[in-house]
């Protein structure tokens, strides 16, 4: 009897988590603020011209789990264009989406109609690592291949002939809006997955990641 106890109290536990978690992505959709990347192409294309600003990096990679078509967090392009905007060659977008499949290893790009946007929804199977970065450079040599993306030359390498540049990726907090205004119910859930989340370890990805708030 003890024993069916235990069983109905970790499937009871294990449903309590998957719902927290699926009424906490409708909730983020409902209040994150988002915003068009199509509405700041231009200015990321003249950022990335300007012979005023150093360049950051080759290309900069954020990770988001919150990006619908060209729809993504205001705090990365806050992150991209505002004080200190970080120039690039090629600005990447990428979303992991975690399928039901096993070992389902696809992936989407859009380009938003430039050679300089890369927006990547990867498409991973459960027992699938999230090694992003193995994944890019898949991405990377098949867009360069098809002509889609510019080769990224070196004049510096131990490798030659190396035709793709550095990679700096940046993780950001994902912001509510009007956080303070919601009901409780909806207050309960996001503050129980931030909970969930501290008690998760983080996954390795092959890469040291720049965080910042």
């Amino acid at each position: 009897m003890h024993g069916g106890y235990v069983v109905v109290i970790i499937a009871a536990m294990i449903l309590f988590v998957m719902a927290i978690w699926h009424k906490s992505d409708q909730l983020f959709y409902k209040y994150l603020n988002s915003s068009n990347l199509n509405d700041y192409k231009e200015q990321m294309d003249k950022l990335r011209k300007d012979e005023t600003y150093d360049l950051y990096h080759t290309n900069v990679v954020y990770l988001t789990a919150k990006m619908d078509k060209e729809w993504i967090d205001r705090s990365i392009l806050y992150s991209i264009l505002d004080k200190r905007p970080k120039k690039a060659k090629v600005y990447w977008f990428v979303k992991v989406n975690v399928t039901d499949e096993p070992y389902t290893s696809e992936y989407e790009v859009d380009m938003l109609g430039t050679d300089f946007i890369v927006c990547v929804n990867l498409y991973l199977g459960f027992h699938m690592r999230q090694e992003i970065p193995r994944y890019l450079r898949t991405i990377v040599t098949n867009l360069m291949e098809s002509g889609r993306l510019p080769q990224q030359n070196q004049t510096y390498s131990i490798t030659p002939g190396r035709k793709v540049g550095d990679f700096r990726f940046i993780i950001l907090e994902e912001k509510l809006i009007n956080a303070r205004q919601m009901p409780g119910f909806e207050r309960f859930v996001l503050q129980t997955k931030e909970q969930i989340k501290k008690l998760q370890l983080r996954q390795h990805v092959g890469l040291v990641f720049t965080f910042q708030k």
